[in-house]
């Protein structure tokens, strides 16, 4: 007797991602400006959507994430006997390179002339299957008509929401939950590590000895603000970056490439936290700082979507999001920023951007692999690790000179105890950096500092000296 035919369907099932949507992602890092016409083409139907990106966009598939789960009870049912097919509402063209690239399936069912989902889709299978029993494997509430048909309906990874509606409809469905988007899988999406960051808005307080309560804790506001915001654009640089991330050593378990957390609650998710950055800061800070909020959403924006791959631009910029983040612990609390706060700032931070960028290179050359995404060669190593330690020296000559300068000794009672800071400052760069040649670095500099007891050993004694200075 033969057995039933197992169809499979593809976006949100056998891959936790969507071709549509990454090729949506695409076609805006492409160009940013595409989000105009797709919405006419939105508003025109799903299928002249799904043509029109189709048209523009080829996607890259080799890297799309396959759920391992869905894999092994697929090759199961092969084994058994049953012949596969992979049933999806994609474009046929993208289809058929899954099943190239999995050698699973005996053919495939996809778009071709119209939109081929739910009743479609139905149709579809049943004129492939002559009639007779059939398997299927979906995962959302446009699949219910075809679970209900089936002799054997799998649900993946289906929604509370879905699984009521199905047994509304009478259908038993088997579930077969691969994954799930728990609290930790949203916390990693944030990075949180990196609101360290952000600890930067309170250095003009530091700065200039303010002891007021009232100022401290309107800048924790700005910290959540400033963390919220930072959340936000990089889900959305990890939106725009999925295929180089899977590509890379360390990167393709973010939650995004992973596909741990589907683009469709990613950008929902992103969207929240833009929100609610830009509310804490109007309403708890004031329009000030919110402007410079704003300044810093463009800056990102510009980083990800033009400049992040043109050599020295990206770094330049990177410097300039962290000094960015002191500017708005100045606006926030009405103080006035010193020129030299803001130059050692600008030296400092490019040194540990292009650390980051020199430690990445580092690791690819141990992998053996080429950087995806950049505009760097593994040729310009030695010239980047020379411009990094460069900077990271020029930072700490510029706060000799401010210690010996008239600034320094108005504010401080006895500044000679800064100059306790120079060498701590560059024992402390030169650590980072031979620990970057000896490929000992991850790829975030401050992500290592949080870390590293050394680290905050030099913080420490840093406060000790302003201390004892003032």
């Amino acid at each position: 007797m033969t057995k039933p035919i197992v169809y499979v369907d593809l976006d949100g099932t056998l891959s936790p991602s969507d071709v549509l949507l990454e090729s949506c992602l695409l076609l805006l890092k492409q160009n940013i400006f595409y989000v105009f016409p797709m919405l006419l083409w939105a508003i025109r139907g799903a299928w002249v959507f799904k043509t029109e990106v189709a048209k523009r966009i080829d996607p890259v598939l080799d890297h799309l994430p396959i759920d391992p789960m869905v894999l092994e009870r697929l090759n199961q049912l092969k084994a058994a006997g049953h012949e596969l097919v992979l049933a999806s509402a994609s474009m046929r063209r993208d289809v058929l390179k899954i099943a190239a690239r999995l050698g699973l399936f005996a053919r495939v069912i996809a778009s071709e002339h119209s939109n081929l989902k739910g009743q479609q889709k139905l149709a579809a299978i049943e004129a492939d299957s002559h009639g007779q029993p059939f398997v299927y494997f979906g995962d959302a509430l446009v699949d219910i008509p075809i679970w209900k048909k089936a002799a054997l309906a799998f649900g993946v990874n289906t929604s509370s929401g879905t699984r009521r509606k199905a047994m509304t409809a009478g259908i038993e469905l088997n579930r077969l939950d691969t994954r799930s988007t728990g609290i930790k899988v949203w916390l990693k999406a944030m990075r949180l590590q990196q609101w360290a960051k952000n600890g930067l808005l309170f250095l003009p307080l530091i700065a200039a000895h303010e002891t007021d309560f009232a100022l401290w804790g309107k800048m924790m506001w700005g910290f959540l603000a400033f963390g919220f915001l930072a959340s936000s654009t990089y889900i959305w640089n990890d939106l725009m970056d999925l295929n180089a991330d899977r590509q890379h050593p360390r990167k393709r378990h973010r939650p995004m490439a992973s596909g741990a957390l589907s683009i469709g609650k990613a950008f929902l998710f992103m969207k929240c936290l833009g929100i609610a950055g830009f509310a804490v800061a109007w309403l708890a800070v004031g329009w000030q700082f919110t402007l410079v909020l704003l300044v810093y959403t463009v800056v990102t924006l510009l980083y990800t979507f033009v400049f992040k791959r043109t050599a020295f631009v990206d770094v330049l910029l990177l410097a300039m999001l962290y000094t960015v983040r002191v500017i708005a612990g100045g606006v926030g609390t009405g103080i006035e920023l010193s020129s030299w706060l803001l130059a050692i700032s600008l030296f400092v931070f490019l040194s540990l951007a292009l650390v980051k960028r020199c430690a990445e290179l580092e690791f690819l050359q141990l992998e053996g692999t080429q950087p995806q995404g950049r505009g760097y060669r593994m040729s310009d190593l030695s010239y980047l690790v020379s411009m990094g330690i460069s900077s990271g020296f020029v930072a700490v000559l510029v706060l000799a000179l401010y210690v010996d300068s008239q600034n320094g000794s108005m504010l401080y009672a006895t500044p000679e105890f800064l100059w306790g800071i120079c060498p701590l400052f560059l024992y402390w760069l030169m650590r980072i950096w031979i620990m970057t040649s000896r490929k000992e670095m991850i790829d975030d500099p401050v992500h290592f500092a949080i870390h590293d007891r050394i680290s905050w050993g030099f913080l420490a004694s840093v406060g000790v000296l302003v201390y004892l200075a003032s």
